[in-house]
């Protein structure tokens, strides 16, 4: 379908924040004295070990967090995991639900995929990245907070 414009919508892409990486770091430095550890009773240089494997679950971790997003385009949604992904296409989507704060996608067959990063104040933005397939959802407007006014 086209958009307003007369172009196909622009794919988007949803993943997880930047700052995400943050725990992978704070796992590394975690993990790394660990597996770096002697055997405690003198000071001795440190030893390869079977400890060595604690220094995957930060790259682990990382692999995680550059993976998983989803990406809705005018052919469907596809949704990526650390390790495999699912595409769906627009014939067998039914539409969006939103449970608490993850939004799953409704599959004609009565199942359903949960869509990660994807949060409800991005629903406005899947459904214009599907072309018209997904009713219109009008912007979340922004809150601030209130201001403090001084009491007489």
């Amino acid at each position: 379908m086209l958009s307003e414009s007369g172009s196909p919508p622009r794919p988007r892409t949803y993943r997880l924040p930047a700052l995400a990486y943050l725990a992978v770091v704070i796992l590394f430095f975690c993990t790394f004295p660990l597996a770096l550890a002697g055997n405690g009773t003198r000071l001795v240089p440190p030893v390869l070990s079977f400890r060595l494997l604690l220094l995957v679950i930060p790259l682990v971790a990382a692999i995680f967090i550059r993976r998983t997003a989803t990406i809705v385009d005018a052919g469907g949604i596809t949704v990526r995991a650390a390790f495999g992904s699912r595409r769906l296409p627009w014939d067998s989507v039914h539409g969006l639900s939103v449970t608490g704060r993850s939004v799953y996608a409704v599959l004609f067959d009565g199942g359903s995929v949960r869509l990660p990063c994807v949060t409800v104040a991005d629903l406005a933005g899947v459904s214009q990245a599907s072309g018209g397939r997904l009713p219109e959802v009008a912007a979340p407007r922004q809150k601030f907070a209130p201001s403090r006014r001084s009491r007489r």
